[in-house]
């Protein structure tokens, strides 16, 4: 049976830097415990955040003891960037030592290395660790054949791919499912974004292939055009006799939290998400254009333009550099 994991404050948290109030974190955690969710991830731990993000941009083991009591069937994880994150910051898993039991990795193809040896220690200090490939459709071959000889990947929870850009279609999931099975890779997860509406029907493709773990948020909550709905997913899955999940508490969590949800930004189906999710670009960049009042059939000649650079993570300054 595949897994499901709440990423709500985590993908979420790129709306608002992670300022979240301590009640609606321990509260969705609740709620997520309540309804039998596999794993919550509970933000990042970043070495040196900017000065405005929140507390669940570090979550600093001292300060997630003091917010959370954990439930064992409920796991806390949370996520780091290669690049961006340091081992130093990781004591050794132990229920007394820290709340989280599973990381996740997350790294582009050009910082593959680095997670490497993430991985590795965090193995090593014996946390349960899921490797995360973002914008894995811009992977190459040489990208897969690193992962293909790098061993210490038995070792891991599962190996996730990241629909970054939100431009998938369900025949792309079998294709990098195939990819990562032919390398080695046993368990595999899949991470949805919601640009072209098809987080759901994505995820539907996973279930039916048996993926280890899939993600979703909160109301469709995160970064761009949002995730696929968890409590959509857990009443699919409950039409579907899983009785092990339950998506009343998820509706009531919203009805109660839903003002402070949308107070924190405006999230989902918007045109520039569209475009982004049609030309496979990060969205920051069509919100950017969107922002400077470019029109749409703008925005789509300069995501062409865009594209071409072969961008992978965003750059503030590349737009102004391409329109000189």
């Amino acid at each position: 049976m595949t897994k499901i994991l709440d990423c709500t404050i985590r993908d979420g948290g790129h709306l608002n830097d992670w300022n979240f109030s301590k009640e609606f974190v321990k509260s969705a955690y609740e709620t997520a415990a309540k309804s039998r969710v596999d794993f919550f991830e509970i933000g990042y731990r970043r070495k040196n955040p900017p000065q405005n993000f929140g507390e669940f941009s570090r979550c600093n083991d001292e300060f997630l003891f003091n917010l959370i009591s954990q439930n064992p069937n409920c796991k806390l994880s949370l996520m780091i960037d290669a690049g961006k994150s340091d081992l130093n910051d990781f004591k050794p898993f132990k229920n007394d030592l820290t709340p989280i039991s599973f990381v996740r990795v997350s790294t582009y193809p050009d910082k593959l290395e680095t997670a490497f040896e993430l991985c590795e220690g965090l193995l090593e200090r014996n946390y349960g660790v899921f490797l995360n490939l973002m914008a894995v459709s811009e992977f190459k071959k040489q990208d897969y054949e690193k992962l293909e000889k790098w061993e210490p990947k038995s070792f891991l929870e599962s190996v996730y791919f990241a629909d970054s850009f939100g431009s998938f279609l369900p025949d792309d999931i079998e294709k990098f499912y195939t990819i990562l099975k032919n390398i080695g890779i046993e368990k595999i997860s899949f991470h949805s974004h919601n640009n072209l509406q098809l987080a759901f029907a994505n995820t539907l493709k996973a279930l039916e292939l048996n993926f280890y773990s899939v993600d979703a948020t909160i109301f469709g909550m995160g970064r761009g055009a949002g995730n696929l709905p968890i409590e959509l997913l857990l009443g699919y899955l409950q039409k579907q006799n899983y009785e092990k999940y339950n998506p009343v508490f998820y509706l009531e969590f919203i009805e109660k939290n839903l003002a402070e949800m949308k107070k924190y930004s405006n999230w989902g189906y918007t045109i520039p998400h569209v475009i982004g999710g049609l030309k496979n670009i990060h969205p920051n960049y069509t919100e950017e254009l969107a922002e400077k009042k470019y029109s749409f059939a703008e925005i789509l000649k300069i995501s062409d333009l865009l594209k071409n650079e072969k961008l992978i993570s965003y750059n503030k300054n590349k737009i102004r550099e391409i329109l000189k």
